[in-house]
């Protein structure tokens, strides 16, 4: 399966199509054209129709809420992520995605922790401090782990993870801690607005891409549903 690109763009579009935008993925230095999102479609089972699928995806948002994000940034930013888990949480999706929610700032916290989509609490992000990076990845990096050790009677099968950090600012990260988040997800980097470091978030994710997205209203409630769009289909192709 050919997994659709992530439109660059500040309005919504059928994934797949080329629209025009001032949106922007910027590439890390001597990289190719930027690839599809990157998804592993993983094992594929057929179940009849109405039953429950055993398939199950963990995805993990790593949330500025540094200072440089108050106002209407982090006011975009909660409700850009309202609207991408309501489409985790839609019943077709059969119960098939596990949250995780860690916003940081000077230090992180984890708001929830492989919560089923159709139950994470309400997000109330608090803009303050700095921006640390290394914070952020290490509570991911144990959230997931902590997952993948859980016992699974259901017998789940487990596609890749997600991961998906977003930043307006700027941060130096240990290129440790990088290798262990790619080693456990697929990870996905965004800037947010004009003076996020995109260089660092390059080398964050998986593909070496960048998702720069402006602070314009309803850009990043565009591309968050993009992505949303991208994580459903990759998980109902294989269910």
């Amino acid at each position: 399966m050919t997994v659709p690109m992530i439109p660059n763009t500040n309005s919504t579009v059928p994934l797949g199509q080329a629209p025009a935008s001032s949106q922007t993925t910027v590439p890390a230095a001597g990289a190719a054209t930027p690839p599809p999102l990157p998804m592993k479609i993983g094992v594929k089972k057929k179940l009849p129709t109405g039953v429950a699928s055993n398939v199950k995806q963990h995805v993990v948002f790593l949330l500025d809420e540094s200072s440089s994000m108050d106002g209407y940034k982090i006011q975009e930013l909660e409700m850009a992520m309202g609207a991408i888990l309501l489409q985790l949480a839609d019943p077709s999706n059969k119960d098939g995605f596990r949250v995780t929610i860690i916003p940081f700032s000077h230090g992180s916290r984890v708001h929830c922790s492989a919560e089923p989509a159709t139950s994470v609490p309400a997000l109330n992000l608090n803009a303050s401090g700095g921006t640390n990076f290394d914070s952020a990845i290490l509570k991911g990096i144990q959230a997931i782990q902590d997952f993948k050790a859980q016992p699974n009677p259901g017998g789940w099968d487990f596609l890749q993870s997600q991961a998906l950090i977003l930043s307006d600012g700027q941060s130096q990260v240990a290129d440790k801690n990088i290798q262990d988040l790619q080693e456990l997800a697929n990870v996905t980097a965004v800037a947010y607005g004009a003076d996020a470091d995109e260089a660092t978030l390059s080398r964050i994710a998986s593909d070496g891409q960048v998702h720069v997205v402006g602070d314009n209203g309803g850009a990043l409630r565009d591309f968050l549903a993009a992505v949303g769009a991208t994580m459903v289909s990759t998980i109902k192709a294989a269910m």
